[in-house]
């Protein structure tokens, strides 16, 4: 009997293979990523953890409803972990892991199964993921809120089993995107996707007013702090809009953000690699794009080509929301990608072999994309000089230097001062002063501490890190007092 392509195990378990695969690579670049590379806190984590440990139901400023989840989630990591390096970030790191399972199950209900793996994996080593998954700030929040609100959209009008559950879903997730900036848009884009295509409107006329009304009556409460935030202080809907509060600059703006997309051969002096996207990856989502303006009549291309009209134009305006437009780059990669598989199997529609031998250059170049990707963050967040200037490691190393427990001070300078006074409330190890006048068996002064108003004696130990830089960070001083 003759073999063909498909008697081959290989052939038929390559949706297993693939998943193992993809599932061990996600797990490695997760771990890799968020504790060791660059396994360092920047000065926007840091505020972020100041205003998680502020979080107070006695006194809730209005600026504190933007992305009260976020914050919220990080403060329940502090009370089970204290305040360390790793509960700093774990917030984004579960949420990142949300996020592109998330991925996985939208392009899977999306897409055939092999651009799901294959988009899966060029989505999980992209810049943009890997520095998202480590960033304890709150920008990981859009990300994951658009990819399963799309996804949880699809699951409702596609999926009998379940369907109240993915319903109420998405509901938590619409009022959850009123919380965070941009968010506005993704409901915005499900509003004009819903009322433009046919079958979003046939399964919305299905459900009962009742649940209407119920849905309708519970998202006006979930957002009535945020309604009261907005009333307090106007500034608040600006930020959630992404319009920036100091004014619009468009002869700043513009170049920055086309440096930020583009510019491949322009240097990085920021905390976020520049360019975001390396040069294939840009060509696929341009292949993506020209296939989403081809064909746009189904509910994905709606959705994807609203919520790119919307974004796109407002991060020319506001770069800082340029890693915003990570779901995306995935989007447009998957159709991109789609489009390239679509187009070889065109040529050979009955021949598997040819199939099969179409994989190959496919496979290259996901492989190539995913290497790329993780080589461009690994090197840069390790050895590129204008983006590590933003990271410190003086948490971590403080951590080590406090082995046990006793009579400690660390003296921080004023702007230091509420983030170690964080770190000491969950930690008893030691107790924060802005004061050099302290009396305590062991003072640590931070370097800036220490260059501010150090004492006139030599100090039993200097902590260093491994920069060329300032590379003293603690000065410990041994003392008899009590």
């Amino acid at each position: 009997m003759k073999l063909t392509v498909t008697d081959f195990t290989l052939y038929a378990r390559r949706y297993l293979i693939g998943y193992v695969l993809m599932s061990a690579l996600i797990i490695g670049i997760l771990s890799v990523a968020a504790l060791f590379i660059p396994g360092e806190l920047r000065a926007g984590e840091i505020d972020a953890a100041l205003k998680s440990g502020a979080l107070s139901m006695q006194s809730i400023e209005p600026s504190s409803v933007i992305n009260l989840p976020y914050y919220l989630l990080q403060r329940l990591s502090f009370l089970l972990l204290g305040v360390t390096t790793l509960s700093i970030k774990l917030p984004s790191i579960v949420l990142a892991t949300l996020t592109i399972i998330g991925i996985f199950a939208l392009t899977r209900s999306w897409f055939r199964r092999n651009i799901a793996v294959l988009i899966t994996i060029i989505a999980a080593a992209s810049v943009q993921f890997l520095f998202l998954s480590q960033d304890a700030t709150p920008n990981i929040m859009f990300s994951f809120v658009t990819i399963w609100l799309l996804a949880a959209s699809t699951f409702v009008t596609r999926i009998q089993l379940f369907s109240t559950f993915w319903k109420v879903v998405a509901c938590v997730l619409l009022a959850t995107a009123l919380y965070i900036p941009l968010g506005i848009y993704l409901v915005i884009t499900l509003i004009i996707t819903a009322s433009l295509h046919p079958h979003i409107r046939y399964v919305i006329r299905r459900v009962s007013r009742l649940r209407l009304i119920i849905a309708v009556i519970l998202g006006l409460i979930s957002i009535a702090p945020l309604v009261y935030a907005i009333v307090l202080q106007p500034s608040v809907a600006l930020v959630l809009l992404g319009i920036p509060t100091t004014g619009i600059n468009l002869t700043e703006s513009i170049p920055t953000a086309g440096l930020a997309l583009f510019g491949f051969t322009a240097s990085t002096d920021g905390f976020l690699l520049r360019p975001i996207y390396s040069l294939g990856l840009a060509l696929l989502i341009a292949i993506g794009g020209f296939q989403l303006l081809s064909f746009r009549y189904t509910a994905r291309n709606y959705a994807t080509l609203i919520l790119s009209a919307l974004l796109i134009p407002l991060v020319f305006i506001n770069p800082a929301h340029a890693i915003a437009l990570y779901p995306i780059s995935v989007l447009l990669s998957a159709l991109g990608i789609n489009s390239l598989i679509g187009r070889w199997y065109k040529l050979f529609p009955r021949n598997p072999y040819a199939r099969v031998a179409g994989l190959l250059p496919i496979s290259l170049l996901v492989v190539g994309l995913a290497f790329t990707g993780v080589m461009r963050y690994a090197n840069n967040y390790t050895y590129n000089p204008g983006i590590l200037r933003h990271y410190s490691g003086d948490l971590a190393l403080l951590s080590t230097t406090l082995q046990n427990k006793g009579d400690t001070v660390v003296v921080a300078s004023k702007d230091e001062i509420a983030f170690y006074a964080l770190v000491a409330h969950y930690d008893k190890r030691f107790t924060a002063s802005e004061s050099h006048n302290v009396k305590a068996s062991t003072v640590i002064l931070t370097s800036k501490a220490y260059h501010e108003g150090a004492p006139i004696e030599p100090p039993a130990q200097i902590i260093t890190n491994q920069r060329t830089n300032d590379a003293d960070r603690f000065y410990i001083y041994k003392t008899t007092a009590k």
